[in-house]
């Protein structure tokens, strides 16, 4: 076995002539076929880096109480509604030959003439009340589905904005345009929901593709339009205002809540940043709460 070492000048004159291999290469013009061991090196530094982009996300909170919260009502309901005498008589006059019924009237069902008489909170109470168990589950599922993905999304309080408004929003549009009924249930906050993860797609468009943006909204708006198709169906008593109001809520409250991302690419890994402003997101939800208290006053009798 024989032992050859390369001196200084020899181990010189071999790096130059490696790197004029190289700058030759890259100065050549398209249709130069390389040689194997430059094909090579040409398609490694041709193709691309496959980064993971990991999008920041909170782990979901509020959605697991409100699903808990939403049971329990509904046990409670139950157990009051046991214990009610028949025919039951509210403080303006309402009579109600359900127990069931009237246990959600006693708890906060939105029932226009309680309403006018003072009883405010009644726009908030319906969300976390349900008329049957089918709603109840029907509801749970909804929020459990929709809720958990815009709650990582938004990160929870501005999940809690977005759900509270469009659940109030819902609440005022069944006070204005179904006034006869009484209503309970999350319905309406839930349908906010779709608006939010919708105004999520289109503002992250820039991030996610078109092509994904699209389809995202185009399975938002599919869901939405049978769930409303649905509850336009003689006999199902649902209440649409509702839905539709929660759903125009929440979406116009997302869009300014909803938080960008961008990729910066400046360094060698790319780098996902998030570049939104909480200051306009939070006052455009300040004057849309403003704007369902007046739009309330408006249409409340003097």
């Amino acid at each position: 076995m024989s032992n050859h070492r390369l001196d200084d000048d020899e181990l010189r004159e071999f790096m130059a002539r490696l790197e004029r291999e190289f700058q030759a290469r890259a100065q050549a013009p398209d249709d130069v076929e390389p040689s194997p061991g430059g094909q090579a090196i040409e398609m490694a530094q041709r193709s691309p880096k496959h980064v993971r982009l990991t999008l920041p996300l909170s782990r979901p909170r509020l959605v697991y109480a409100l699903l808990a919260v939403n049971a329990i009502m509904y046990v409670l309901t139950g157990l009051i509604a046991n214990g009610i005498r028949l025919p039951y008589e509210d403080v303006v006059g309402n009579q109600y030959i359900d127990r069931f019924t009237a246990a959600l009237s006693i708890l906060g069902a939105k029932e226009n003439g309680l309403i006018n008489a003072g009883h405010w909170w009644r726009l908030l109470t319906p969300m976390v009340l349900h008329g049957s168990l089918m709603h109840l589950l029907f509801n749970s599922m909804a929020l459990y589905s929709l809720g958990t993905e815009a709650e990582r999304v938004y990160g929870t309080a501005r999940f809690t904005a977005v759900y509270a408004l469009a659940g109030l929003a819902g609440s005022i549009a069944s006070y204005v345009f179904n006034s006869d009924a009484l209503s309970v249930g999350a319905s309406g906050a839930i349908f906010g929901l779709f608006g939010a993860l919708a105004a999520f797609a289109f503002t992250s468009r820039s991030l996610i593709g078109w092509e994904a943006s699209k389809m995202q909204l185009g399975q938002m708006a599919t869901l939405v339009v049978v769930n409303l198709i649905f509850g336009f169906l003689p006999g199902t008593n649902i209440d649409n205002s509702a839905h539709i109001g929660g759903l125009i809520v929440g979406g116009v409250v997302s869009l300014g809540l909803a938080p960008r991302y961008v990729v910066d690419r400046r360094g060698y890994l790319p780098v996902l940043e998030r570049r939104d402003s909480p200051l306009a997101g939070w006052g455009l939800a300040a004057v849309l709460f403003v704007g369902l208290v007046i739009s309330f006053l408006v249409a409340h009798p003097a």
